[in-house]
């Protein structure tokens, strides 16, 4: 494929232009919501010369509880007369912080005192938490996280935006929202089952903390929960969503922008997709340089767009993705970004496409001579021809994407595509000689990929189900199960294949079939020795259920002395 006409030609630019005036972009009118409450009740940790100058300016606190938690930072005499005498009327407390925890107008602050564990603001205040924490500390109260929750400041005295930190505090007192940034259908989650732990993706993107499983199953904070996106991304099910906007409506929105530009004369659509903030400044400033088919899109967070969204649009005849990374980005949501990237660059140039249809770049790269730089991408191989999918289902609409890219692609494709371990597209493999067919892996699963002969003593597997979180694997208790990463091509994907059967055993009473030769003789094997199985009681576990109860039942009839043992 050859450019026909400049990226920035009048063209270009007016169809881009048109587009975006055309096509509005998918806001929530009325989202849901998180609610904080605060009266205005500060902690301010630090050394005691920066805490109490600090309070001196925040007369208009409800209070203010000072901590101590290291030596005077600045020792000359005519700095630490002036601070000591700030804030007189303020006692300062010294001892340890054990932990904090919480968020705006709810931070629990539990510390040492007289050997006992004991929170901080029923110390000091008679109260059960504090609503603002301001640190003044050289290391952060909640160094695990990389975004602090909402109310928690940590500045250094020293810093330019010091003052404007001091001067915003008293602004944090009233009712504030904020909105919740997610859905969760535990129902989908791969996270656990049967007390069996498998998928923990938002776990360990999380930049927040916000995440956590309690009692094996996934709960999120909405109150701590910053909106980053990364757990949406992550999330090999759809269990999580990010509803600002909700997937469908985000690909909604894109598939009307490309029809809207290719209407207004539009070639060669590539899209710019960018945060709200620093992501938006930038596209602002640089947007006249910008080639005129490259078409910027606002998000709340970068990741509030992942691997579903982006191959559909690929899909949709989009020629190429650019996320545009910026220094505000959470070196966790970073790392996924790029490894999510990595992935979907893999699987395109299985397809034999450009794996260069989808990157990150920075503003420097987006700043200098980007026309000369994408010039050469924006000739190569485009999707021919255009779908517009509709799916609510995250998996849904990444296949559906697949099996179009699949069907237009340039080369013969093998039948699978090799991908990086922990992907969450594979193939489960049975070792037949192990599997007894116990079906544990079945009763774990957790998106029926995984599922039984029904009648017949089988297991059968659809691949497509798949997202590789171990389960099955971890549940087995023959490990008979093992897990390979791939993308299989062909549409068997989506079939329910038999990976392992075995004969049915026949009750020796009835001849009713009732379960898997092996896992009987398995039992027989485990249990001879067992007291209960001696004797003619053996032959109890070659019956089916029914038998083996009248069995029992005329034996204790027969001999009513075996009650005892009961």
């Amino acid at each position: 494929m050859t450019n026909e006409q400049p990226l920035n030609s009048m063209t270009q630019l007016t169809a881009r232009q048109t587009a975006q005036a055309r096509v509005t972009p998918p806001h929530n009118l009325a989202p849901a919501t998180v609610s904080f409450s605060t009266q205005g009740h500060l902690l301010i940790t630090g050394s005691e010369d920066m805490i109490r100058l600090a309070a001196e300016q925040l007369q208009d606190m409800a209070s203010i509880t000072l901590l101590c938690t290291q030596a005077i930072q600045n020792t000359d005499s005519a700095h630490v007369e002036l601070a000591l005498t700030a804030a007189a009327n303020l006692p300062a407390y010294q001892t340890k912080i054990e932990a904090i925890k919480g968020f705006l107008g709810q931070f629990q602050v539990i510390v040492q005192h007289e050997a006992q564990s004991i929170e901080l603001a029923k110390l000091t205040q008679n109260r059960a938490t504090f609503d603002l924490v301001l640190n003044l500390g050289k290391e952060s109260l909640f160094a695990d996280a990389e975004l602090a929750p909402a109310g928690y400041f940590h500045v250094s005295p020293n810093a330019d935006n010091f003052s404007e930190v001091i001067q915003q505090l008293p602004n944090y007192i009233g009712e504030f929202e904020k909105p919740r940034y997610f859905q969760i259908n535990n129902d989908i989650c791969a996270h656990s089952n049967r007390g069996q732990i498998g998928c923990t993706r938002c776990l360990d993107v999380c930049p927040a903390n916000a995440i956590s499983s309690i009692k094996d199953i996934i709960n999120i904070d909405p109150h701590i929960c910053h909106g980053a996106g990364g757990c949406t991304t992550a999330c090999p099910t759809g269990a999580i969503t990010y509803t600002l906007p909700q997937p469908a409506r985000l690909l909604d929105y894109i598939q009307k922008l490309l029809l809207t530009y290719q209407e207004a004369g539009g070639t060669q659509p590539a899209l710019l997709l960018h945060d709200h903030e620093q992501g938006q400044q930038i596209v602002s400033e640089l947007l006249p340089q910008l080639p005129g088919n490259l078409i910027p899109i606002e998000l709340e967070e970068i990741t509030a767009a992942g691997q579903e969204i982006w191959l559909a649009a690929l899909a949709s005849g989009i020629s190429h993705i650019l996320l545009l990374d910026t220094p505000a980005v959470p070196e966790s949501i970073r790392s996924l970004l790029k490894r999510e990237v990595k992935l979907t660059q893999t699987m395109l140039a299985g397809l034999g496409y450009q794996p260069s249809q989808i990157q990150v770049i920075n503003r420097e790269q987006l700043g200098t001579g980007l026309p000369e730089q994408l010039n050469n991408l924006f000739t190569q191989q485009t999707v021919s021809t255009a779908i517009h999918t509709s799916h609510e289902n995250k998996r849904d609409t990444l296949f559906a994407a697949l099996d179009h890219l699949t069907e237009h692609a340039p080369n013969t494709l093998p039948e699978h595509l090799t991908l990086p371990a922990g992907s969450p597209f594979g193939q489960v493999t049975i070792d037949s000689s192990s599997c007894t067919l116990c079906l544990s892996c079945v009763a774990v699963c957790p998106t029926q990929a995984l599922t039984s002969g029904g009648e017949k003593p089988a297991l059968n597997f659809t691949e497509q189900n798949c997202v590789q979180c171990n389960l099955c694997e971890r549940a087995c208790p023959e490990d008979a199960i093992a897990l390979e990463s791939r993308l299989l091509l062909l549409d068997t994907r989506k079939q329910a294949i038999e990976i392992h059967v075995d004969e049915a055993f026949e009750c020796i009473a009835c001849s009713k079939p009732f379960a898997p030769r092996r896992t009987v003789e398995k039992m027989l094997t485990k249990l001879s020795e067992h007291r209960m199985f001696q004797g003619d009681a053996i032959n109890r576990l070659k019956m089916c259920e029914d038998c083996r109860v009248k069995d029992i039942y005329v034996d204790l009839t027969q001999h009513p002395e075996k009650q005892l043992e009961l």
